[in-house]
């Protein structure tokens, strides 16, 4: 509490989480092109709801630690805050474990899914219309129609078929 008597809102996230999770974001910050900050911030605000799992305290106790930290987007404060407030049982460390273990058990694909659900269903739209897309890349602009949407075998991240060429769903910006 501050000197007002009023709890103080946390800005600033610390948990002790297991070494592999570290390992999924750092892997998926570098891929998706993103922030560690803003996946962090995603993966909070999108899978709250879901973690009520128990992952990481059972099935991942051999796992080495590491801490994981990041500070809070303004607009996430209050919700984290209540969040925090309405658990019960557990700590906040163990609530932070529980909500990143929820993200670092899935298979790429599907934490993508997740991620960018918005722009995936956009994409969806598009390829059912058969629309013609102009997209932004890692190397350039785009444009063309989507001819398939599918999973890479060998990364299991997202791809779309663009007339010819292939992109990271992750690693692209619709521009019109």
């Amino acid at each position: 509490m501050n000197k007002d008597g009023q709890d103080k809102l946390k800005d600033n996230i610390r948990a002790l989480v297991p070494k592999y999770l570290i390992e999924v974001i750092n892997r998926d910050v570098k891929h998706f092109s993103i922030s560690r900050y803003k996946l962090c911030n995603d993966i909070l605000v999108k899978f709250s709801l879901k973690f009520r799992s128990n992952y990481c305290q059972d099935m991942m106790s051999f796992e080495q630690g590491e801490y994981l930290q990041f500070n809070l987007y303004k607009q996430n404060i209050v919700y984290y805050n209540s969040l925090r407030k309405g658990i019960d049982g557990i700590t906040e460390s163990e609530m932070i474990r529980e909500i990143f273990s929820s993200y670092g058990i899935l298979p790429p694909f599907l934490r993508e899914i997740n991620l960018f659900r918005e722009k995936i269903a956009f994409l969806i739209s598009a390829q059912k219309e058969y629309r013609v897309l102009k997209i932004h890349t890692r190397t350039g602009i785009a444009e063309g129609r989507i001819k398939s949407i599918y999973r890479d075998e060998d990364t299991d991240y997202l791809m779309i078929l663009l007339d010819e060429k292939s992109y990271y769903i992750s690693q692209i910006e619709i521009i019109g």
